[in-house]
């Protein structure tokens, strides 16, 4: 162990060795019996330790009260949340006008999906379909300069 990684070790967990890790705790007291320098710095964080532990935390009354009874900002809605918030307001009047408006436009919808998943027997296949070039080829080469029927 070196002296850097006893440091950390002391910054992090304390002076005190029941709070060190357990799978370090015997290395770093057979280094503290064998460096001069590691037990200097353990009194230095003793004296750290009882300096903190003298200081009293102020009390602040109602301060829990205060917070929680603060106002909060408005909060910033993105473009999906403003788009729910339009076709559902969240008003009661907003709320009346347009669930029946909703419920009247689901049967719309759904056939909408159900036209485009489903062709019910009418194809694009229909042989009828190739000969209208023909036909109008045709009805471009008659006549019709007479008026005469």
């Amino acid at each position: 162990m070196t002296l850097e990684e006893f440091t950390r070790i002391i910054d992090l967990y304390g002076a005190e060795s029941a709070r060190w890790p357990k799978s370090l705790r015997a290395e770093c007291q057979s280094f503290l019996a064998n460096d001069i320098e590691a037990r200097t710095l353990l009194n230095q964080q003793w004296q750290v330790d009882e300096i903190m532990g003298q200081i009293e935390v102020p009390s602040f009354p109602d301060l829990e009260n205060r917070i929680l009874n603060q106002s909060l900002p408005e909060r910033n809605r993105s473009f999906f949340e403003e788009v729910m918030g339009w076709l559902i307001p969240e008003e009661n009047f907003g709320k009346q006008v347009w669930r029946p408006a909703i419920a009247a436009c689901i049967p719309l919808v759904f056939g909408i999906v159900l036209g485009n998943y489903f062709s019910f027997g009418v194809g694009i296949e229909d042989d009828g379909f190739q000969y209208w070039d023909d036909e109008l080829a045709m009805l471009s080469l008659t006549d019709y300069t007479e008026t005469s029927f």
